[in-house]
């Protein structure tokens, strides 16, 4: 089920809440089309991926993602000189947590590629060439997925793991996945799982959502 065609705010983070993310999604006709699509499909796309990399890296047998273009997204860090144990709450690391204390910042800064800053519980992995994936080093939640650079015709772009949205967000029934990619790499019986429920979703060979398996 593709999102709202109004403008939203999808807000999410990771299990402890040292990091935060905004999603501000313009309305319908502002925001930008799949490059490799029919030109009817608009980013951000929540999806359904099967790709081999992520199902390990997310440790998900079904990982889903928000894909959302970099400039749509704000995130705020809470740096690890202002936390207090996660055992031992202080007033101190309450306020530095509430949303509107919280210092926000242009994913482009935050999510960068190279080494995330030691100054913040954002931590970095490059799982592959141009890859970088990032999780909370504080709580361990797997948070992103970025290329550098991305495919010509493609905006940067932040994939975020679909489960650290928050579930006032994640509730609406237009977070449901709209699609699948990577269909050709899945796991024989978790294609049989998602085919017998997921309402008939277009399913896609691998990122070209103009390719589709039959």
């Amino acid at each position: 089920m593709p999102l709202p065609s109004t403008p939203l705010t999808i807000r999410g983070g990771c299990n402890c809440r040292a990091i935060r993310f905004q999603i501000s999604i313009p309305a319908l006709l502002q925001r930008p089309l799949h490059p490799w699509s029919d030109g009817e499909v608009h980013l951000p796309m929540v999806a359904i991926d099967h790709c081999n990399d992520c199902r390990r890296a997310t440790g998900s047998v079904i990982p889903l993602w928000i894909c959302a273009p970099t400039e749509l997204v704000s995130a705020s860090c809470l740096r690890r000189s202002d936390a207090s144990p996660p055992t031992e709450p202080s007033t101190a690391n309450a306020a530095a947590e509430a949303e509107g204390t919280r210092r926000w910042r242009p994913a482009a800064e935050v999510f960068q590629p190279g080494p995330a800053s030691s100054e913040t519980f954002l931590t970095s992995y490059h799982s592959s060439e141009g890859v970088t994936r990032t999780f909370c080093g504080r709580c361990g939640t797997n948070l992103t997925y970025a290329r550098h650079p991305m495919p010509h015709g493609w905006p940067a772009m932040l994939d975020i793991v679909l489960g650290t949205v928050d579930r006032e967000d994640l509730e609406g029934e237009w977070m449901q996945p709209e699609r699948h990619c990577w269909w050709d790499r899945g796991i024989g019986w978790v294609r049989r799982l998602v085919e017998a429920g997921d309402g008939g979703l277009p399913r896609h060979p691998a990122a070209k959502v103009t390719e589709r398996v039959e």
